[in-house]
C-alpha cells in the first residue's frame, strides 16, 4: 500500500497565496479555520499553524484576537517628509481613518525623560494616547508627551485629533523640525491588546522629535505600528 506524502508547511503555503493572489480570498476576508485547512490538506494542525505564521511574516494575512486570521489589506503608504495629517493621507490613498483618545494625564518627567526633552527632571508632562486606523482596523498606537512649562494649558485643549494643529493654531508653534526614528520591535501586552494583535507581534516603531522654530521640543511621538499595516514611502528630489 502506498503511503500518502506528507503536506510540508511550504506546500500550505504555496496554497493558500495561490487562493489569495487569484482572489479567491478577498482582502479582509476570513480565512478557513486552522481544523478545516488541516483536514482540506490532509495535514497537521501544527503544519498548518506553521504555514499561518510564515504567510504572517511575509505580511499577506494577520492575526485578529479571538477572530482568526484574515487577508491584509493594503497597507498604508506613509511618507514622513510630507506635511501630512493622518487622517487626511489615509483618506487620500482611499481608506476611511479613524482616531480615538485612550488615556490623557499628566505625568512627572525622570531623569530618562528629562535629559530626552531637555527639561528638568520633576516637569509636569502632558501624557496623550491614541489609536488609530483605517476601514474599521486599528494600525497603530501612540504615546505623546507635552511639556506643560512651555505649554502651558495644554491639557485643557482636545487634544484627540490632531495635536499639531493645537500647537499651531493655539501656540503658534508650528513644528518647523522633525526627527524621525525607526526601528523594529514588538508589540506589549497593552499595545496588542488595542491592535487586536497577539502580544510579541511584531511591529514597526517610529519616534518622533518635534520643535518649534526656537528649536524648543514641543512634542515627543511614539508610534507602534502593526507591521503589516505600514510601508514607509519617501521621495525626495537629487540636486545636482
Amino acid at each position: 500500500m502506498t503511503e500518502r506524502a506528507v503536506v510540508k508547511a511550504v506546500e500550505v503555503v504555496v496554497w493558500l497565496r495561490t487562493l489569495i493572489h487569484e482572489r479567491t480570498l478577498l482582502t479582509g476576508m476570513r480565512l478557513p479555520s486552522e481544523r478545516v485547512i488541516s483536514e482540506q490538506l490532509q495535514t497537521s494542525r501544527v503544519t498548518t499553524r506553521e504555514a499561518l505564521k510564515m504567510l504572517e511574516t511575509q505580511g499577506l494575512i494577520y492575526r485578529s484576537n479571538r477572530r482568526g486570521w484574515f487577508v491584509t489589506p493594503p497597507r498604508i503608504n506613509y511618507d514622513p517628509g510630507r506635511a501630512m495629517f493622518f487622517m487626511e493621507y489615509v483618506a487620500e490613498q482611499g481608506f476611511k481613518p479613524f482616531s480615538h483618545q485612550i488615556s490623557k494625564k499628566r505625568v512627572l518627567a525622570d531623569t530618562a525623560l528629562a535629559s530626552l526633552l531637555s527639561i528638568e527632571e520633576g516637569d509636569s508632562l502632558v501624557e496623550l494616547k491614541r489609536v488609530r486606523g483605517a476601514d474599521n482596523r486599528p494600525v497603530y498606537v501612540e504615546t505623546i508627551l507635552l511639556p506643560e512649562r512651555r505649554l502651558p494649558g495644554i491639557y485643557d485643549h482636545d487634544l484627540a485629533h490632531s495635536v499639531t494643529t493645537v500647537l499651531k493654531e493655539e501656540y503658534n508653534k508650528p513644528c518647523m523640525n522633525v526627527e524621525l526614528e525607526v526601528i523594529s520591535s514588538s508589540l506589549d501586552k497593552d499595545a496588542a491588546e488595542v491592535l487586536q494583535a497577539p502580544v510579541g507581534y511584531t511591529s514597526v516603531e517610529i519616534h518622533r522629535v518635534s520643535r518649534d522654530a526656537q528649536g524648543a521640543l514641543v512634542e515627543y511621538d511614539v508610534e507602534h505600528w502593526r507591521h503589516d499595516a505600514l510601508k514607509l514611502k519617501v521621495e525626495f528630489n537629487i540636486r545636482s
